[in-house]
């Protein structure tokens, strides 16, 4: 099964992938989808859009998996974000695929452990989880990641293994994290 996970904003939209099959996980691809920041809003949304139809046309992905809406501090920053999760659901709907949506703290619990973990948590369990230690991946991205392999989590009904590393290593330097994916 290949799962598209998408992390929606209006600047960046996160897109990463992932396929499991025979009982392994694999990255297929991640990449972030940045509109021109000087186009008008409606030009930006239109290049999200068009973007993400070029990208499920290259991957195929079988279903995604969807940051649902969150409720941030800064009302405009929530509504841009609507906005371009408006074309992203355009875009999904035209071509036919599942949705599953997925709460912010609802991934960090799936795929760290705890729903309140930060940015870096979430990144570093990635990484780990996908053997991407070298390769540089923005937050975004690794929230799409995060998505993907919730997903495949929750379909597969079996708990993804979270690191080859001792869970009290990673409770060790999850102290060393700042921020939250849910606050934006």
């Amino acid at each position: 099964m290949i799962v598209l996970g998408i992390d929606p904003g209006s600047a960046v939209t996160g897109i990463g992938v992932v396929e499991h099959r025979d009982r392994e996980i694999r990255l297929v691809s991640c990449k972030p989808l940045r509109p021109n920041a000087r186009l008008p809003f409606e030009k930006r949304l239109l290049e999200i859009y068009d973007g993400l139809l070029e990208a499920i046309e290259d991957i195929k992905p079988d279903e995604v998996a969807l940051e649902a809406v969150f409720f941030g501090r800064n009302a405009q920053t929530v509504m841009k974000m609507c906005h371009a999760r408006g074309a992203i659901m355009l875009s999904l709907a035209k071509s036919h695929l599942p949705i599953f949506e997925y709460s912010p703290r609802e991934v960090k619990k799936g795929v760290v452990g705890r729903g309140g973990a930060t940015k870096e948590q979430v990144e570093f369990m990635v990484r780990r989880m996908l053997n991407l230690e070298d390769k540089p991946v923005i937050h975004d991205v690794t929230d799409a990641l995060a998505l993907a392999l919730h997903h495949l989590n929750q379909r597969s009904g079996h708990e993804i293994p979270r690191s080859r590393r001792s869970s009290s290593s990673i409770s060790r330097s999850s102290h060393l994290a700042q921020g939250s994916l849910a606050r934006r």
